[in-house]
């Protein structure tokens, strides 16, 4: 019989995670639910407020096990941090109207929970291997997706003023 058991840190890691794919999933499907919400300013809230509680959640992860040995998965958790950083940083260069920084806030975010799920993975053994593979190989999917989408923008805009 297999036992888990989770430490507060471990509790913590997860939570942040958590909050981190909510507020993801929440702006992934952001068009079908302004459908039936048709409050932005609502929606933006909610996401905001599952970006604090999840940067709430990886400090007190990070304060947890802080005193660990380093290890390769441990280093990964750190670059993780720094990303998830300037995953907020690009979140509010946004919210002030800097231009494209919506796109680098998505991909950064991407690529953070992608490498959250492979620190979870190769730190300890709470979470199975298959589970880090589905949610690296949805993740990527949606980021070749969006980047597809870009690439067309992109490609499409370019085609207009050279006319």
């Amino acid at each position: 019989m297999l036992s888990i058991t989770l430490l507060a840190g471990d509790i913590f890691g997860y939570l942040a995670l958590t909050f981190i794919i909510l507020t993801a999933v929440l702006m992934l499907c952001r068009k079908i639910l302004l459908r039936y919400t048709r409050n932005l300013d609502a929606l933006r809230k909610i996401h905001i407020l599952g970006s604090l509680l999840a940067g709430l959640f990886i400090v007190l992860h990070v304060a947890y096990f802080v005193t660990y040995p380093m290890t390769s998965a441990v280093m990964l958790g750190y670059v993780s941090v720094a990303i998830a950083g300037a995953v907020w940083i690009s979140g509010t260069a946004f919210l002030e109207r800097f231009k494209d920084t919506l796109f680098y806030h998505g991909v950064l975010s991407l690529a953070g929970i992608s490498m959250m799920v492979i620190h979870a993975a190769s730190a300890g053994v709470n979470i199975p291997i298959m589970i880090s593979f589905v949610v690296l190989a949805l993740s990527s999917s949606i980021v070749l997706g969006k980047a597809y989408q870009h690439a067309g923008k992109i490609l499409k805009a370019g085609a207009v003023k050279r006319v």
